[in-house]
C-alpha cells in the first residue's frame, strides 16, 4: 500500500487528506477521526481482513466507496464484497494508471450521490414548506371557484383537485354550508370578532366536518361556509347532527349565537349560484341563533326565478379586461336560469340590463359603439328573449366582442394574444398546434404560452378546447347536424374523440346536452 501511495501522483484528482493505516484497528481510528469518502483496502491484513473492515465501514460510513486490491484471484472474496456493495475488486499486479481511473469513477459516483442527497434535501424542505402552506392554497382554490375566478371545465378542475390533494373527481358534487354569526354573547373589538372567528372556523371542521371529508373556508366578506365533499344521501342526518352539536359547542365555549344554512348537493360548476341562494335565504330568514335551516326545492326555485346578475360588478369586470372571470358568472347564471326555467321578464330585463352595462362602460371609455359593433346581431329584442339559450347565444358574443376590443385597445402585449386568439377561431375546424400558432404571432412557442395563459387565464389547450365547445353549443341546441358532421366543424376527425372533450368541458355528452337544451327550447 506504501508502493501505491507514494508512487502514485496525485496532484490530478480531486482530493484532500490521505490517510493510511497499517491494520483493521487504525483504519477505525482514521474513520473515527474524519470524514472518509473513498476506502482502497488491501483483502489480507494482519489480525483481520478487508471484507471484516467492509462490513464495519457499511454500519458507520455508509457513503464511504470502497474498491479492494488483492493478489488471490478468490471467487468468494469477489462476491463478499459485491454483496456488500464495494464499488471495485481489483487484481495484483495493477497499473497505477488503473488505480486512478478507478478512483476517478468512485468520486464521480461519490459527487453525483450528494448532488441527490442535497436534491432531496431541498424537496423535502419545500415539500414541508407547501404542505404547510396547504390549507391556505385549497381555501383560496374554493375562493375562486365561488367567485368565478377560474375556468370549471372537467380538465381544470381535475388538474386542481390532483394539485392540492382535494378527494374529488370532476364529476363529483359538493354541499355548502353557511355558517351565520348571528350574535356574539360577549362584548368584542373588532379584533376580538376576527379572532373568535378564526376560532369558530377551526371548530367547524373539527364538529362539522369531523365524519364527512370536506373544508372550511372564509368568503371575501367573512363569512364563514363549509364544503362537503361528495355528499351521499346518507351523508344527510350525519350533518344535520353535526351541525346542532357545532351550534352548542359555539354558544357553550366560544361565546356565539350560530345557525348553519345547508345547501343541497351541487355540481362544483354551480357553486357561486349555491352560496348566493344561501345568503338570499339567510337574508330572509326571521329567525335568530341556534337553528338549523335546510335549503328546499321550493326555496331554491325561488332563488333561482329571483336571479338578478350584479351588472355593477360586471361593469368593473369588463372594465379592468377581466372578460375571463365575466364570462364564467355569465355562464353560470344562464345555467341556474335553465334550471329553474326563467320566465320572458326575467330574460328581458337581463338583456336591457346587460346592454346598457355594456353601453356604459364602452361610453367612459370613449369608444365607438359603431367601431366596435360594425358586425353586430341585428335581431330586435323580442326575437333575443324568447329563450335562455337565445339570450346567450346573444349575449356572450356581445359581451366578448366589447371585451376583445377593450383588451386591445388597452394593452399593446395584448395584440399577440388577439392574433392567436383570431387564428384559433378561424382554424377551429383543424388541426391547431401550438408551434402553428407561435409562427402565426412571431412568438416562441413557450413564451406565447406563458403569455397566453397569463392574459386568458387558460391553457392554448384549454383555450381551443372551450373555444370549440362553445362553437359546437349551438350547433347541437338549434340544428339537425349530425353528432359526427358537428364534430368534423370544430376540428375532431373522431366521433368517440369529440364525445370525450365535451364531455370533459361540460360534464355532458353531446347527445345529453342536445337532448336537455333542445327540449329547453320547445
Amino acid at each position: 500500500m506504501r508502493g501505491i501511495v507514494e508512487g502514485i501522483d496525485w496532484a490530478d484528482l480531486p482530493l484532500g487528506t490521505i490517510l493510511t493505516a497499517y491494520d483493521v484497528e487504525e483504519a477505525k481510528e482514521a474513520f473515527r477521526s474524519c470524514k472518509v469518502h473513498i476506502l482502497l483496502s488491501d483483502i489480507d491484513m494482519p489480525d483481520h481482513n478487508g471484507i471484516q473492515l467492509l462490513r464495519w465501514v457499511k454500519e458507520v460510513s455508509p457513503e464511504t466507496e470502497t474498491i479492494f486490491l488483492t493478489g488471490h484471484a478468490d471467487f468468494a472474496y469477489a462476491q463478499q464484497a459485491l454483496q456488500l456493495d464495494s464499488f471495485d475488486y481489483l487484481l495484483k499486479p495493477i497499473d497505477h494508471r488503473h488505480i486512478k481511473s478507478t478512483l476517478r469513477k468512485a468520486i464521480e459516483k461519490i459527487r453525483s450521490e450528494e448532488r441527490q442527497r442535497e436534491f432531496h434535501r431541498t424537496y423535502e424542505y419545500y415539500y414541508q414548506q407547501w404542505n404547510k402552506q396547504l390549507p391556505i392554497l385549497i381555501e383560496r382554490f374554493w375562493q375562486d371557484v365561488m367567485n368565478l375566478r377560474i375556468p370549471l371545465g372537467a380538465a381544470p378542475l381535475e388538474n386542481a383537485y390532483s394539485l392540492y390533494g382535494i378527494p374529488l373527481t370532476a364529476e363529483d358534487r359538493v354541499r355548502i354550508v353557511l355558517i351565520s354569526v348571528e350574535a356574539w354573547n360577549e362584548a368584542l373589538t373588532t379584533r376580538d370578532e376576527e379572532i373568535m372567528t378564526y376560532a369558530i372556523k377551526n371548530a367547524g371542521e373539527e364538529i362539522i366536518l369531523k365524519q364527512l371529508r370536506g373544508q372550511v373556508i372564509q368568503e371575501a366578506s367573512g363569512v364563514l361556509l363549509a364544503i362537503v365533499y361528495a355528499p351521499t344521501p346518507e351523508d344527510r342526518a350525519t350533518l344535520g347532527e353535526s351541525c346542532k352539536l357545532f351550534i352548542e359547542m359555539c354558544r357553550s365555549y366560544l361565546h356565539s349565537e350560530i345557525s348553519c344554512y345547508v345547501g343541497e348537493p351541487v355540481d362544483v360548476r354551480d357553486v357561486h349560484g349555491a352560496v348566493r341562494q344561501l345568503f338570499a335565504l339567510e337574508r330572509n330568514t326571521l329567525c335568530r341563533g341556534g337553528s338549523v335551516i335546510w335549503q328546499v326545492e321550493e326555496q331554491e326555485a325561488s332563488a333561482a326565478f329571483a336571479f338578478q346578475p350584479s351588472f355593477q360588478d360586471w361593469a368593473v369586470l369588463l372594465e379592468s379586461d377581466k372578460s375571463q372571470e365575466l364570462l364564467l358568472r355569465m355562464d353560470a347564471g344562464f345555467r341556474q336560469m335553465e334550471k329553474a326555467g326563467a320566465d320572458a321578464y326575467l330574460l328581458e330585463g337581463y338583456y336591457h340590463g346587460l346592454a346598457y352595462m355594456v353601453y356604459d362602460v364602452l361610453q367612459k371609455k370613449s369608444i365607438s359603439m359603431k367601431e366596435v359593433y360594425r358586425d353586430a346581431d341585428r335581431r330586435d329584442a323580442g326575437s333575443i328573449v324568447r329563450s335562455v339559450s337565445r339570450l346567450r347565444e346573444w349575449a356572450v358574443p356581445f359581451v366578448r366582442q366589447a371585451a376583445d376590443y377593450i383588451q386591445g385597445h388597452n394593452k399593446a402585449v395584448s395584440a399577440f394574444t388577439q392574433k392567436a386568439i383570431r387564428y384559433i377561431e378561424a382554424h377551429l375546424a383543424e388541426d391547431i398546434h401550438r408551434d402553428d400558432l407561435a409562427k402565426h404571432v412571431y412568438l416562441n412557442p413557450a413564451y406565447l404560452s406563458r403569455l397566453f395563459k397569463k392574459e386568458t387565464g387558460l391553457s392554448i389547450t384549454d383555450y381551443i378546447l372551450e373555444a370549440r365547445v362553445a362553437k359546437a353549443k349551438p350547433m347541437l341546441e338549434s340544428t339537425g347536424l349530425k353528432i359526427g358532421e358537428i364534430a368534423a366543424a370544430v376540428g375532431y376527425d373522431n366521433f368517440s374523440h369529440f364525445t370525450k372533450m365535451f364531455k370533459k368541458a361540460t360534464g355532458l355528452t353531446p347527445i345529453e346536452y342536445r337532448r336537455i337544451y333542445q327540449r329547453v327550447e320547445s
